[in-house]
């Protein structure tokens, strides 16, 4: 741990910045257990009216803190931050855009540079990135108090995904489910059945190159959401819970094997947009290929279905990812969107209340209202969209078997499936030294390397 701590560090001392909009630096740097004690001190039952008195004297007075919000500049929270401020006058809340693609080591350096964010966006199910350095804050005492009140509004899966050892570190606010949009009109027009197995895929992606289109879109940086495959071999083996928990020798993964055979067959037969440069193809170069309808089937989070809806000229559907063997089990993921709060944040108390407004029914609204679904109880029927019932009708049923992505086994692993690991595979390097390396990482893990 020390080791890792070492290089965030180094890192922010050799850049010299901090994230993007932060002020000045502050000597002063509080631990996540004194973070948990003041938590404990400040939210015992009974301090919620004493809490709401400050803040309406401070509104009063004139007092307003400003604190920095790590997350999307998109419409849904720019009119979250508009009724939150509206509500609390006394604070005002500073977007800072999120870049999805770097944002773990952009908290970091933030966090290590003296001068975080107050309230930052990060997948929920693999907050142990931060834990396993100190660097989040714990928000248990203030979902436990009041006999569990805020705790309880949320899906006990989706709340979850942000505990390690025990304790909440961040507040899911949407769940994200991998998914598959493919275009009906392509569908239709080429005269192709949605696939249900993974051959039915492929031959699906053989009709559509020898009609001049490509049969999957993925951008660089995403490849993690390819590994649905493999996490669905893996439910059907009866190994999932032992390799997603870190207790199988990848090197023995017969679910990674064949997932990462099956994708070298399909970069090699170009069927993934655009063929040659499929794994260095950006965000922006392969969603311009989906809007212009060069590509039949998009790898995303189910979290933007609302955006695909919006801005496609044809009907967009949700394709379940096809099972490895018809009638077998589906793995289903519970990666989720959330919200934490910096170790050293320099005003916690103002950003729980803003993250208790952010998953209040008033913000989930806004989140329903941009297509994506909610994480709180009380919302889930709300969800009137018939793209994001069909996204929800791929997470119910008996053969459906939940998991957390194995991204949550270490930073150093996500990076490495997330950028490495099928593109390793892709160009040349072998299944077996691929997965020895993946091993390595787990080993080093293990040790506390």
């Amino acid at each position: 741990m020390k080791r890792k701590l070492t290089a965030v560090l180094t890192v922010a001392l050799a850049a010299g910045i901090m994230v993007t909009g932060c002020g000045s630096s502050n000597s002063g740097t509080e631990t996540k257990e004194s973070a948990a004690t003041t938590a404990g001190d400040t939210t015992a039952a009974g301090d919620t009216k004493a809490a709401g008195d400050t803040a309406t004297e401070a509104a009063k007075s004139g007092e307003v803190t400003t604190i920095r919000f790590y997350g999307s500049d998109s419409e849904y929270n720019q009119n979250i931050v508009a009724g939150f401020q509206t509500e609390n006058p006394d604070i005002k809340v500073e977007i800072v855009p999120v870049d999805f693609d770097n944002a773990e080591q952009i908290i970091k350096t933030g966090i290590a540079s003296g001068d975080p964010v107050d309230v930052s966006f990060f997948w929920g199910s693999q907050i142990n990135a931060f834990t396993d350095d100190n660097m989040a804050y714990d928000i248990t005492p203030y979902l436990t108090e009041n006999n569990n009140e805020w705790k309880d509004t949320f899906v006990p899966a989706y709340i979850d995904a942000g505990m390690v050892d025990g304790k909440y570190y961040a507040v899911s606010y949407q769940p994200v489910i991998e998914t598959i949009f493919y275009n009906k009109d392509l569908f239709t027009q080429y005269n192709v059945e949605i696939p249900k197995t993974w051959d039915e895929f492929v031959e699906a992606c053989k009709v559509f190159k020898d009609n001049g289109v490509y049969g999957v879109g993925n951008w660089n940086g995403q490849n993690h959401q390819l590994l649905q495959f493999a996490y669905q071999y893996m439910a059907n083996d009866g190994t999932l819970e032992e390799y997603v928990a870190g207790k199988g020798d990848f090197t023995q993964c017969e679910g990674l094997k064949k997932c990462l055979e099956n994708w070298k067959s399909v970069y090699d037969a170009g069927y993934w947009y655009p063929g040659e440069g499929a794994l260095t193809s950006t965000k922006d170069q392969t969603q311009a290929a989906w809007y212009q309808g060069k590509v039949a089937m998009m790898f995303d989070a189910g979290s933007n279905a609302g955006e695909y809806t919006k801005n496609s000229e044809f009907e967009v559907g949700i394709l379940p990812f096809p099972y490895v063997a018809e009638g077998g089990k589906y793995a289903l993921n519970t990666v989720t969107n959330a919200l934490f709060i910096p170790a050293n944040a320099k005003h916690p108390e103002e950003a729980v209340r803003f993250m208790k407004y952010y998953t209040s029914d008033a913000g989930i609204e806004e989140i329903i209202k941009s297509g994506r679904l909610p994480a709180t109880i009380s919302m889930q029927d709300k969800v009137d969209s018939e793209i994001l019932k069909d996204l929800l009708a791929t997470t119910v049923g008996d053969n459906v078997v939940g998991y957390k992505q194995m991204q949550g086994l270490s930073s150093e692993i996500n990076s490495f499936l997330q950028n490495d690991m099928v593109g390793m595979v892709c160009t040349g390097t072998s299944v077996e030294d691929t997965l020895e390396q993946l091993e390595d990482l787990k080993q080093a893990t293990v040790k506390g390397e």
